[in-house]
């Protein structure tokens, strides 16, 4: 696995204590839109998501979520382990 930069280890501290974000992946006008946006210790790219979710420390789940489709992610075993 590539060394990850700071604002990944960040955001997978944040993300150690359980707590998840959601995507977007609807079609429409929300697409790529984070929630929640004003709690996240760091604004995440598609860039970073897709980083994290190929060296296996994060996951997602596809939820309803305001009537669309957004993908929840969350934290794997292996997520946790490389803090």
């Amino acid at each position: 696995m590539s060394e990850l930069t700071k604002e990944q280890k960040t955001l997978l501290q944040w993300m150690h204590t359980g707590r998840t974000f959601k995507i977007c992946s609807d079609y429409g006008p929300m697409k790529g839109d984070v929630q929640p946006k004003s709690r996240l210790p760091v604004r995440v790219f598609s860039g970073t998501v897709d980083k994290l979710y190929q060296a296996g420390l994060i996951t997602f789940a596809p939820v309803n979520f305001f009537g669309l489709r957004w993908d929840e992610f969350s934290l794997t075993a292996r997520g946790r382990n490389a803090l």
